[in-house]
């Protein structure tokens, strides 16, 4: 009976302990087999500084009337791309077409007019201001007789004073449409005068000038796309009335981009103008695109303590940016080419140390590294790994 307590009291132990080892031993077997794991290889690695931004269009265009009018027709819906001098939005430009077509004409008569004075008189003119002077110059040698006539019967006491004054009167009217007829000719003969064609000429140039105003003011009813882009706002619908300064729609350049982060006042020692940048936009996490910072501009934020970095994308970008977008940024400060480099998530402290779990056979073993740059995603390794070795992945 002693003999079996002390037997169990040895078997006991040995059989926990053994109980203890197999589980320890089936853990690490199934945990080896089923752990997130990475192969290590070798591959590019950035880092820098990483800050938020958003996605700003340089040209945001408000497209406004300038004369009350109704809308004749919208040309573009939302979200339809534009190229610059597309028409846009038709006013209703009846009563200014008729104006321009009124001064046109006025165009058409002054030069009409100023032809007519260049060319001088026509020769059918004079033959009929001589003919007519001829005719006149008869009818007075036919009245002057006649006044002569009646002022000797006068003297004699045969005609009275009422038939000569009535004589003198028939004198001077033909007198006078004599002397009218050789003006006429005379002028016709001396030919048009130069006060007379520069009058005319300025009379074609305010009339040309009238039908620039009337055209300007035309081409205020047709609204045209100021810069190639997207219309993103409509604010009006056909047949409203708008009034000068009314915006109707919003044009937004998307091919002349900015990028506009904002970093810590701590974090402006590793930015300068001119370094690297890549940006991955929220929207479009798988593509990154190239910038370089343009510039930084010269003032904080108080409450936030952040200063604005301005950034151009060196690449035409293979997806669509629009203004407002939120974008991750990663602004380059070393730069390292055909390093080991493992996830970040393989990497953790332990005791004061870094170290990784590396699979020897069916299980993993914790194993110090000694570590260099990274981008958050990708650490590197300068030592205790090679290419090829397995490393498990911290959930």
């Amino acid at each position: 009976m002693f003999k079996n307590k002390n037997t169990t009291r040895i078997l006991l132990p040995m059989l926990i302990a053994g109980i203890v080892i197999g589980t320890i031993w089936w853990c690490n077997r199934i945990g080896a087999a089923g752990a997130a794991t990475h192969t290590v290889d070798a591959g590019d690695l950035l880092s820098g500084v990483t800050v938020s931004g958003t996605v700003r269009s340089r040209q945001k265009t408000a497209v406004a009337a300038e004369t009350i009018a109704a809308v004749k027709r919208l040309a573009v819906i939302e979200g339809q791309h534009v190229a610059k001098g597309n028409v846009l939005v038709e006013l209703d430009d009846s009563v200014i077409a008729a104006n321009c077509a009124k001064a046109r004409s006025r165009v058409d008569c002054a030069r009409q007019y100023l032809a007519e004075l260049k060319a001088g008189p026509r020769t059918e003119q004079i033959t009929q201001a001589r003919e007519a002077l001829k005719q006149t110059k008869a009818k007075l040698h036919y009245i002057k007789a006649d006044h002569k006539k009646i002022a000797n019967l006068l003297e004699r006491g045969t005609a009275t004073r009422s038939e000569f004054d009535l004589a003198v009167k028939h004198l001077r009217i033909a007198e006078a449409e004599t002397g009218r007829a050789q003006a006429q000719l005379d002028l016709l003969l001396a030919g048009t005068r130069r006060e007379q064609v520069a009058r005319a000429e300025a009379e074609v140039s305010l009339a040309e000038a009238d039908v620039r105003r009337c055209n300007a003011l035309r081409q205020k009813y047709t609204l045209r796309a100021p810069h190639a882009g997207i219309v993103t706002a409509k604010y009006v619908n056909v047949g409203e009335v708008v009034a000068p300064g009314q915006v109707l729609l919003r044009v937004d350049n998307i091919n002349d981009i900015e990028i506009r982060a904002q970093a810590q006042e701590a974090q402006l020692p590793d930015i300068q103008p001119g370094s690297r940048a890549r940006v991955l936009a929220d929207a479009y996490p798988n593509c990154p695109l190239e910038a370089v910072v343009e510039n930084i501009l010269p003032r904080v934020d108080p409450e936030s303590g952040t200063v604005t970095v301005l950034l151009r994308l060196t690449e035409t970008p293979t997806v669509v940016l629009m203004d407002g977008m939120a974008v991750d940024i990663a602004l380059i400060g070393q730069e390292r080419h055909s390093v080991i480099r493992i996830p970040a998530s393989a990497v953790e402290r332990r005791n004061g140390q870094t170290v990784v779990e590396v699979r020897e056979g069916r299980s993993f073993v914790s194993r110090p590294v000694n570590v260099g740059i990274s981008d958050g995603q990708w650490v590197e390794v300068k030592s205790d790994l090679k290419v090829g070795d397995v490393v498990r992945l911290r959930q």
